[in-house]
């Protein structure tokens, strides 16, 4: 009984101690940020800085069309910065839209770094307020890879854009949790990011494009998804496709072309 006693207690410290580690280190689990030099030159596209927070600014880049027919506001991923990302716009690109991509908090050439959800929303928010000034809220179309699609989730819910367009989407940070570690505690979580929220409030078209083979964020998180607001979506299955190549695969350009005309 003692040595019961004592492997449970044991256990007990050890899952605690999982705990408290997941709670401190999730912030770089979740975001994995590239920094860039302030001299460093962007391939394409022109660059500037949007104040966000005093203090505080996101480094954009803003791929410009000749007389285009508006703008898509790209929302990358968890990993890298613009520098990287530049090569997930080819899809995007000549279809008669410019392309503009902030990075985010402490991403390449942006001032301070995530440290709430708030944050991320406020500042995607001040980003798409930029963009009023230069579009019709009608010109603007939503595209969100991966982490950068429960943003878009949240902000297509709170305006009104033309569209809405998803990578990998997933249900919510917490959902992701339960499905490899569903023992440790929804609360421990700081960045719930729930789409699954704010997707039922989206009032224009949504459009899904998710890998089958997605090992990363799984392909049922779109299934569910499009169940949330199924009369405004439309979800495309890649079949055999994974998480990072989404972006590249032919049926997503192909159809990526449909929706920018």
């Amino acid at each position: 009984m003692k040595r019961l006693r004592k492997i449970g207690i044991i256990l007990g410290v050890i899952y605690l101690l999982g705990c408290i580690g997941l709670y401190f280190y999730q912030d770089k689990i979740i975001f994995r940020p590239q920094l860039l030099p302030d001299n460093h030159q962007f391939r394409l596209g022109e660059e500037l800085n949007i104040a966000v927070d005093k203090g505080i600014k996101l480094n954009a880049v803003w791929i410009k069309e000749p007389d285009a027919k508006g703008v898509v506001l790209y929302l990358h991923g968890n990993r890298g910065s613009n520098r990287r990302c530049l090569r997930q716009t080819r899809a995007m690109r000549g279809n008669g839209y410019d392309i503009f991509m902030p990075d985010y908090r402490g991403y390449g050439k942006s001032d301070g770094e995530i440290i709430s959800e708030s944050d991320m929303h406020q500042d995607i928010q001040k980003v798409y307020d930029f963009l009023k000034q230069h579009y019709k809220e009608e010109q603007i179309i939503v595209l969100g890879y991966s982490l950068g699609t429960g943003m878009a989730t949240h902000l297509a819910a709170h305006n009104n854009p033309q569209q809405v367009i998803l990578v990998a989407p997933y249900l919510s940070m917490i959902n992701l949790k339960n499905r490899w570690a569903p023992i440790v505690p929804n609360f421990l979580i700081k960045y719930p990011l729930k789409s699954s929220d704010w997707i039922p409030k989206i009032k224009r078209p949504i459009t899904l494009f998710h890998g089958t083979e997605d090992n990363v964020i799984p392909f049922d998180s779109s299934q569910k998804i499009k169940e949330l607001n199924a009369r405004l979506t439309t979800l495309f299955t890649l079949e055999g496709e994974s998480h990072r190549g989404a972006l590249f695969n032919p049926i997503f350009k192909k159809e990526l072309q449909q929706l920018l005309r």
